[in-house]
Parts: structure tokens; sequence; C-alpha cells
């Protein structure tokens, strides 16, 4: 049986609750700027898109801790975004994931309460870390 895709109201309380839930997960999981390299509490800083497409907001590769400063007032401080999602992840990242902007992807249902369900569990397991701490 084909997946429904996600539609209307319901699709869209769970895109924002996904990238909700993904941003609080980037940011305290990347200690620092991806940029600038500045290091301020998680919740003072963005998760940070190379490209700014839907087709790339659930795409970890795209997305990054970054400050303030970088991801706004910079416009994502993007040459140097580039030059880090090369260094990390190695040569030609970047152009990759430039030429995937244009790709049209419309998440379903499905995928969408699995990347609640996904970052859900996994920021528990932050918590419960952070609180044996």
């Amino acid at each position: 049986m084909a997946r429904k895709l996600a539609k209307g109201p319901n699709r869209k309380k769970l895109r924002e609750k996904a990238w909700k839930l993904q941003s609080e997960f980037i940011r305290r999981t990347e200690p620092e700027c991806f940029t600038c390299g500045s290091r301020n509490p998680w919740k003072e800083d963005n998760a940070g898109h190379f490209e700014h497409k839907d087709a790339l907001d659930f795409v970890t590769l795209n997305i990054h801790r970054q400050c303030v400063r970088c991801n706004k007032w910079l416009h994502g401080n993007l040459g140097v975004y580039a030059i880090n999602l090369d260094k990390k992840y190695g040569s030609g990242t970047a152009e990759l994931i430039h030429k995937q902007r244009n790709r049209v992807r419309k998440h379903t249902i499905d995928e969408l309460e699995d990347l609640v369900d996904t970052y859900t569990r996994a920021l528990e397991a932050l918590n419960a870390k952070s609180d044996k701490q």
C-alpha cells in the first residue's frame, strides 16, 4: 500500500515539531558554532542551514549549530560554511548539497512521525545522560 503524503495542518504541525526537536538536538550535541567556533549556551544558538530549501530541512549534513551572528547577521556565513562542510565530510560535500537544493521533496506523515520519534528518543537520552553528571 502506498504511503500517504502528509498534507494540511497535520503535516504542518508534524513538520514544525520535527524541526523543533531536530534543532534542539543539533544545538545540544554540537559544541560550537560551525562557522566561527564561538561557544554560547545552546539555547542562544540556531540550527543553521547551508542550503535553505524544504527538501533539505532534515538532511543532517545541511544543518549545523550556528551562533546568531553567523546564521542571521551574516546570512549563514556560507563561504566559511562550505569550507567547513568539505573539511568535516570530505571534498565536494558543499557542492553535493548545493546540487540537491532544487529537488522536490515532500515528507510523508510516517516520515515526519519517525523524525519526531527519533529526535524525542535522542533528546531523552541526552537528558538522562546530563542527569547522571
